[in-house]
């Protein structure tokens, strides 16, 4: 499951390299679309590129959501533990996809493109960033129409958002509170060793928890609510990408220096490959003074 959540990362970064992702938040509206120019791929596969990078960040929520149970379920229930393997793979990693398709799903319907839409955001994307929007791969929210009734499409993909995501921090709180309370109840029942591998376990996942929401949903959300408050604003939000991308090495130097089996492995294959380098640098000082002297 760790070796998943570090493969999940490392092909986060790697996708927003190829999409390219912006956002924009004009007044009402807000345009996410791709910057990619190098690709020369048709509009619709950029469209899925962006898509399948919005829903990245649910499917990495609902892992840390999946990891909460199974620890709570070693902890509380081992017969339940014994169910993440074999089949039980099969069936946490279609949870995720299926959280992470059901953002995406809703993005693509709920979001796509219209001659209003176009129209709102045209002008500003232009004189920001010299394309049109309308030949852009993209998905605009604007959630209300010129006469201020609601477009209720752009609002049910904001709803559908947010109970995607309250349900994984939920599932989070709910195991994460349960488990601090055995922690507290069992210390003496387990061995020293035991208790502090533990309580390395869980404060790494409550450290996983914490550094996505601190950079996925604490600069995104006020992004994403902006629509719906109808207030003048132009930002240029696409930075917040460059935040996001933090995340997989800020996650996996967080796990290795908690837990201390990850840190002495990190420390002995770190010490392995500076031993062969300073072996190589001294055979070759050696060559080179052996040459030198004949």
């Amino acid at each position: 499951m760790v070796l998943v959540f570090s493969s999940l990362g490392i092909i986060f970064s790697v996708w927003e390299l190829i999409a390219r992702p912006f956002a924009h938040n004009y007044n009402k509206g807000l345009a996410y679309f791709s910057l990619n120019t190098w690709l020369k791929a048709s509009r619709e596969l950029l469209e899925f590129l962006i898509i399948a990078y919005a829903s990245f960040y649910l499917v990495i929520l609902s892992l840390i959501a999946v990891q909460f149970v199974f620890r709570y379920s070693t902890l509380f229930k081992p017969h339940w533990a014994k169910k993440f393997g074999g089949f039980g793979v099969v069936v946490w990693m279609v949870y995720s996809l299926f959280s992470g398709a059901v953002y995406g799903g809703s993005l693509y319907y709920f979001c796509s493109p219209d001659a209003f839409t176009d129209e709102y955001m045209e002008d500003i994307i232009y004189d920001s960033y010299n394309i049109s929007i309308r030949h852009a791969p993209r998905f605009l929210i604007v959630p209300y129409a010129k006469d201020d009734s609601v477009r209720w499409n752009n609002l049910y993909f904001l709803l559908i958002g947010v109970m995607i995501l309250e349900l994984q921090y939920l599932i989070i709180i709910v195991c994460g509170v349960r488990m601090n309370n055995i922690l507290k109840n069992q210390m003496r029942q387990i061995s020293l060793e035991n208790r502090k591998l533990q309580k390395q376990l869980f404060r790494a996942l409550v450290v996983q928890t914490v550094v996505p929401t601190l950079l996925f949903v604490l600069p995104i959300a006020p992004f994403l609510i902006g629509p719906l408050l109808d207030t003048q604003m132009n930002f240029q939000t696409g930075w917040m990408y460059v935040i996001l991308c933090l995340y997989p090495p800020i996650d996996t130097i967080a796990f290795m220096l908690i837990v201390s089996e990850y840190k002495r492995a990190t420390w002995v294959t770190f010490k392995s490959i500076l031993s062969k380098r300073n072996q190589v640098y001294n055979d070759s000082t050696i060559s080179t003074a052996v040459a030198t002297t004949k």
